[in-house]
């Protein structure tokens, strides 16, 4: 958080499946005594053999799915796109179908089955274990060169349970496919009925939940976009792997829990670094695409992807030494992601364990910027010669995510809320009003809100406070921008004219930050202030004013 919207779709049906009970539910479809029959491409002849299908295949449609495999090194993922490709260019009459990779590789099209109850899917292990056999028997015979160390003998065993694990994760996503979609359809049915009451009721209020929110929230991180994002954020990537990389003696031989993992990023400098084991939990349909690269990079002995809430999977260890995790939201607590962290850490961290990053701290500014209120506000005014300015309104309401110019903040930034990871509590995170005071550090003719921005600290110990820490990045404006910029709180004076601040008058007030009413992972912010004349300081020339924002 179209393309996206066929993308979704497929992500629905392959990408956000959890493991199942195989010894209940799958034996329930796929009983033991049960001998496969595959279908031929074209549908009209069962061979009782996996053998007997290749060679159909490869005689009547020029397809040798052992060749293929072999070619292009096709894992399960892979070899599930080719069948699937190939089963639905023949079903469409195309016999000898165009097998360029680029035809069945690229997106997601061909993970889903093109012929219900598939047994050539079902029979994965088979058909590779069929396609080594026949790399084997191409192998010269030579005792010198068929010589195999016990490097290559262990890369084979660890892929072989790579293919295996892959295998069964698809049967069982197969299952949880058709089980979800039965599940939509009643939902759907339910909501249905439910909608109808309502309108018979005269209440046409919103269906959603905060299930439903939830379901958006995560499905918004399956895709490349927002990874591609956040990795190109050298000033937060680099600032993770240079803690992790040059602090490896906190990672050696440590269990770390990777919060939010994402592609894995954190979970492989944290491999690089030593660690002994790594557990990396999401609950988005990127986990998979994260298992995928684990294995690519050889991590797969030490790190192990998990899907589900934090809250919600089971762990195969009882603590860690260290949780690491990216959870930093616009405005630092938007999405809300920082209870499942703090949540991770009273449940798992072991006593003397390290949270990374350790501490955060939000700040706030002063904002003032005549061609910024120019080109977003006033352009309302008249559009094309019309009167739209009704629109501007919700400038006002929101907060704006953007890229603040240095020179637009005319006061040094105060910190009103500090977080130190190791010891804050969920319940602190609601800030009912934390004080703060700006001074202008210059003349400005209008002062037009505020700037939250949030700063970042890495320390190698529990007790090292944020200032003392071996390394920071900040989010403001006055530094290299990152990706979540940042958070611009505009003042609507309601027909007056902005008030005039002079060097030295002081900003002064209380900021509160809540959950969202609708949604916990929104935010409500408010904001108290009076502003103090530097040279006369009389209570009868204070201004007070409180406005409040959305962040949603």
């Amino acid at each position: 958080m179209s393309d996206q919207d066929s993308h979704s779709d497929i992500s629905d049906d392959v990408y956000e499946l959890n493991a199942l009970d195989e010894e209940d539910d799958w034996q329930d479809m796929e009983p033991d005594n049960v001998c496969p029959s595959f279908v031929s491409l074209s549908g009209g002849t069962k061979f009782p053999t996996l053998e007997a299908f290749l060679e159909d295949a490869r005689e009547n449609h020029g397809v040798d799915l052992v060749e293929m495999q072999r070619r292009f090194s096709l894992e399960t993922f892979g070899m599930i796109k080719l069948i699937n490709f190939v089963r639905s260019q023949v079903l469409q009459g195309l016999f000898h179908p165009d097998l360029s990779p680029e035809n069945f590789l690229e997106g997601d099209a061909y993970l889903r089955p093109a012929v219900e109850e598939d047994a050539l899917l079902y029979s994965l292990d088979d058909l590779f274990d069929y396609c080594k056999k026949q790399a084997s028997s191409r192998l010269p015979n030579t005792s010198a060169e068929a010589t195999v160390s016990q490097e290559q003998v262990q890369d084979m065993i660890r892929e072989r349970n790579y293919l295996r694990e892959q295998a069964v994760y698809y049967r069982s996503a197969l299952q949880k496919t058709y089980l979800e979609k039965m599940e939509l359809q009643e939902h759907n049915l339910s909501s249905s009925r439910q909608q109808d009451i309502r309108v018979s009721d005269g209440n046409s209020g919103p269906l959603s939940s905060e299930n439903d929110n939830d379901v958006h929230y995560f499905s918004s991180y399956a895709f490349n976009d927002i990874h591609e994002t956040m990795l190109q954020d050298t000033i937060r990537t680099d600032a993770y792997r240079d803690f992790i990389y040059d602090n490896k003696h906190l990672f050696a031989g440590k269990v770390v829990l990777d919060v939010g993992c994402g592609t894995g990023i954190l979970s492989l400098f944290c491999a690089k670094a030593g660690a002994a084991k790594i557990i990396a939990v999401d609950n988005s349909g990127i986990i998979d695409k994260a298992r995928e690269i684990v294995f690519r990079n050889g991590f797969g002995d030490i790190i192990q992807c998990l899907r589900g809430k934090i809250e919600e999977v089971t762990l195969p260890v009882k603590e860690v030494d260290v949780i690491v995790s990216e959870w930093m939201g616009y405005c630092l607590l938007y999405e809300a992601m920082l209870d499942s962290v703090i949540w991770a850490r009273d449940q798992y961290l072991a006593p003397g364990g390290l949270m990374v990053p350790s501490h955060a701290t939000l700040r706030l500014s002063l904002f003032a910027d005549d061609d910024y209120i120019s080109d977003k506000i006033c352009f309302w005014n008249s559009v094309y010669g019309f009167d739209m300015s009704c629109m501007q309104k919700r400038a006002y309401d929101d907060i704006v995510i953007r890229t603040v110019k240095a020179d637009a903040v005319p006061s040094d930034p105060t910190t009103f809320l500090e977080l130190p990871l190791h010891r804050i509590r969920k319940d602190q995170l609601n800030i009912s009003g934390a004080e703060f005071m700006l001074t202008a550090s210059r003349e400005i003719d209008q002062f037009h809100g505020f700037i939250i921005h949030f700063d970042i600290f890495f320390a190698t110990d529990r007790d090292t406070e944020a200032q003392d820490a071996n390394l920071y990045f900040s989010t403001g404006p006055t530094g290299p921008e990152t990706h979540w910029q940042q958070a611009l709180a505009l003042v609507n004076f309601e027909g007056s004219r902005s008030p005039t601040l002079k060097s030295g008058d002081q900003v002064h007030g209380k900021i509160a930050l809540s959950k969202g009413n609708t949604y916990h992972r929104e935010l409500d912010i408010t904001i108290d202030w009076q502003i103090m004349d530097a040279a006369s300081k009389e209570s009868d020339k204070i201004a007070k004013y409180q406005r409040k924002w959305l962040m949603h």
